[in-house]
């Protein structure tokens, strides 16, 4: 018995050859066009990102400059987004986080086009907050006598050996943070002490008023790092309606300590810190000869109502003045 054969497989092959040109199409569609959806939500979480750490340093204060922060920071980045995309909430504290949702309903896309898709949604969301630090570093070592200061009015900060008993804006001493000593101070003013402190620690007293460091310290911090000049208040801080806002990053910004009066405080001798101030250095000055300031270098400087430092500590609900932290939380 003979058994019949095709006369020509050709028929079959040409079938095959199609399915799979096809195949590799879709393939090289979904490779392709799944490759440029990444990158459209990768630059989307940018944005995100960015406005919502953008927005969420007007929290708590104002709520609608937060949401016009974001939306205007996202728009610089290339991206439209409106009060819609915006949300503000509670997370630790009343108004102290923001969402931002950044949306591209139109992506484009290319190969999926042989499928007959030709663009699809995009999104990306971002959640910051604003907190308060629970530990400080990089404090220096100025311990400033608790009264009412008002933010934006110079002070002097740190006299050079007096005035004894007190003078305008009190008379401040130098703390030993680190560690006792004219190296470890004039490093810790310079560089700001190393060891984290909070709210009830407590620090020792300088002996004597540190004027050699004192001076050599303040230069170098401020003439040796940044833009290597004294700026001036206003080119570093934006007046807003709540006050007073560190707006440029600068080694003439400082985070001081609030303690006790030192009426009675002689020598090395523990003291309390109450509260820790955002402070901008605005004068050196050689008091040389002044009867009222006495000899040596008086640093001169501006409270700040508050201001943004970068950490990765621990963080506590934020409070309504003085040093705030933000951070992403997804």
């Amino acid at each position: 018995m003979k058994i019949k054969r095709f006369k020509s497989e050709n028929g079959v092959v040409a079938v095959i050859v199609a399915l799979s040109i096809v195949a590799l199409m879709m393939v090289t569609a979904l490779t392709i066009d799944v490759g440029s959806l990444y990158e459209e939500r990768r630059h989307l979480q940018t944005v995100a990102d960015a406005a919502a750490l953008a927005g969420v340093q007007e929290l708590p204060e104002s709520v609608n400059a937060a949401i016009e922060k974001a939306i205007e920071y996202a728009s610089r980045c290339g991206v439209s987004i409106n009060s819609s995309d915006v949300e503000v909430g509670d997370y630790w504290a009343t108004n102290d986080k923001i969402t931002v949702n950044a949306i591209n309903p139109n992506a484009e896309l290319y190969f999926a086009r042989v499928i007959g898709m030709s663009e699809t949604q995009v999104a990306a969301s971002a959640t910051a907050i604003v907190a308060s630090p629970q530990e400080y570093v990089g404090v220096v070592p100025w311990g400033i006598p608790e009264e009412e200061y008002e933010p934006g009015v110079e002070y002097v900060l740190k006299y050079g050996s007096g005035p004894v008993g007190g003078g305008p804006g009190g008379n401040f001493q130098p703390l030993g943070i680190d560690g006792t000593g004219a190296k470890e101070y004039r490093h810790d003013v310079i560089h700001g002490a190393d060891t984290p402190l909070v709210v009830g620690d407590f620090v020792y007293t300088e002996t004597g008023n540190m004027t050699g460091p004192t001076g050599q310290g303040t230069k170098t911090r401020v003439y040796d790092y940044n833009n290597f000049v004294m700026d001036l208040f206003d080119e570093l801080v934006e007046t807003t309606v709540d006050g007073y806002k560190l707006d440029t990053p600068d080694s003439q910004f400082i985070i001081i300590p609030i303690i006790p009066p030192l009426d009675e405080v002689y020598g090395h001798k523990e003291i309390e810190i109450l509260a820790f101030s955002p402070f901008i250095i605005t004068r050196i000055e050689d008091m040389t000869g002044d009867a009222e300031f006495g000899n040596g270098i008086a640093i001169t400087g501006t409270f700040l109502n508050e201001a943004l430092i970068i950490s990765e500590g621990g963080i506590i609900p934020v409070q309504s003045e003085g040093i705030k932290v933000i951070r992403l939380i997804k």
